[in-house]
């Protein structure tokens, strides 16, 4: 018998279906090739298992993921291609996300294709203005840099109806924290490599401001660095005329730059809770799933480096500086979001259990106690199986970002990074004067 509460059976067992959502497991082979530094081999098994990892409303961690391998592993056009397909889906879904709103408030967010975290969409532009530097194409390196400051400015107004959002949230018997800000609008990361690329296109103005901006990130935003401003970051002399040793090169001698990335950045993983409603059992409790980051930990935190000219046997070595915390960024542009998602996922969770609630009333008014309290027990288990945090994220982000340089004679060197962790990188690099000499190195463990 096709009965209303046959079809709603049927709807639970449906709704639990829909909510299953890909697993931290799942990226087990991905995550063993990256820890050995066997990029190829993560980027095979992504494309022998893309459909399992990543499904269909997961495009952009795919395109994501991909891109930042393909960076390490030295694949540089592939890696702009990746990311900037990333890009595009991510402008694309972030608007599509309002008609996609209705089934996630049904179920969970895990219905609606990924749109990616701010921090992931700042740092593809980062990433790919290295892919052009590499591939020789500064102006379009530039381009991608001054996307992230873009990005940036757009974010603190992109987030204040989220924050306003996340107040109705405590309509609803639970405190939620509606009044964070993103108190992120200045990367070092960003300002530095600007820095160097305005200086390689011959923009020097442009190049000094860029620099000027690097330790004012370090002021503002403490939460995102609260280590010191190494002096190699700080801009010295008269507004508008600050200068440092990034642009303070002889015309005689060439820059030579490391950018080093070490660690992992964090990943999501979903916590969940049990709150009481003041509804007739077994309606009576809500399940509230949210997500949060966890940090993964790095041995490799300090970074050396060691230069020996191929010509005359001229040595030079030098520490790398700190220059920004990429799990801190993530924290920090991850809270506004958070405050919209445990809102919604309240007000989902508890409104699921009103209507359960009404359904079991109607049940036992025609059908008797049992049949009530059977429809309760099924719109409870309903509750608590679709309510599942999206912790969908990249994973293969760095944690760390050092950098730092020397002034040496043009010529060919020998370039030899070592981190704190032991692992030994060592590479060749023509160092030319007045152009970006920048050697990059990664330690993901």
């Amino acid at each position: 018998m096709r009965s209303p509460y046959t079809r709603f059976f049927y709807c639970v067992c449906l709704l639990v279906i829909c909510a299953c959502a890909t697993t931290n497991e799942a990226y087990r082979g991905i995550d063993e090739s990256v820890r050995r530094g066997a990029f190829a081999d993560a980027l095979q098994f992504i494309k022998k298992n893309h459909a399992a990892v990543y499904p269909r409303k997961n495009k952009v961690l795919l395109h994501l993921d991909k891109g930042f391998l393909e960076h390490y592993a030295g694949d540089y056009a592939a890696s702009s291609k990746d990311l900037e397909e990333a890009e595009i889906f991510i402008e694309k879904y972030y608007a599509k996300s309002i008609t996609q709103s209705a089934a996630s408030f049904i179920t969970n967010d895990n219905t609606k294709d990924y749109a990616g975290e701010e921090y992931e969409n700042i740092y593809l532009n980062i990433f790919n203005a290295l892919n052009y530097y590499h591939q020789g194409k500064i102006e379009d390196a530039v381009v991608e840099v001054r996307r992230v400051n873009e990005k940036l400015e757009q974010l603190e107004a992109k987030y204040a109806k989220a924050i306003a959002k996340a107040k109705e949230a405590n309509k609803y018997g639970r405190s939620v924290k509606s009044d964070t800000k993103v108190n992120f609008n200045n990367s070092a990361l960003a300002r530095y490599l600007g820095t160097l690329l305005y200086h390689a296109d011959g923009r020097y103005d442009d190049a000094h401001i860029e620099f000027a901006a690097i330790a004012d990130a370090f002021k503002t935003a403490p939460n995102v660095y609260p280590f010191p401003c190494a002096d190699a970051f700080k801009a010295h002399g008269e507004p508008g005329y600050e200068t440092g040793p990034e642009l303070a090169i002889p015309k005689d001698k060439a820059r030579l730059n490391v950018i080093a990335f070490s660690g992992l950045g964090p990943y999501k993983e979903e916590e969940s809770t049990i709150i009481p409603l003041p509804l007739p059992p077994p309606n009576n409790i809500a399940r509230i799933s949210l997500p949060r980051l966890v940090n993964r930990p790095s041995s490799a935190t300090r970074v050396s480096v060691s230069i020996k000219s191929d010509v005359s046997g001229e040595k030079a070595a030098f520490t790398l500086d700190l220059l920004e915390d990429m799990g801190l960024v993530a924290a920090e542009t991850f809270k506004a979001n958070y405050s919209l998602v445990a809102a919604k996922s309240t007000m989902r969770s508890i409104g699921k259990q009103i209507l359960g609630a009404g359904l079991a009333g109607v049940a036992e008014d025609s059908g008797g106690s049992a049949l009530g309290l059977l429809v309760g027990i099924a719109a409870t288990i309903a509750n608590v199986a679709t309510e599942e945090a999206d912790i969908r994220a990249a994973r293969y982000l760095p944690r760390y970002a050092f950098a730092g340089g020397v002034n040496v004679q043009p010529g060919k060197y020998t370039v030899t990074i070592t981190f704190s962790s032991g692992q030994t990188q060592e590479t060749s690099i023509l160092a030319e004067a007045g152009k970006l000499n920048l050697v990059e190195s990664f330690c993901l463990n």
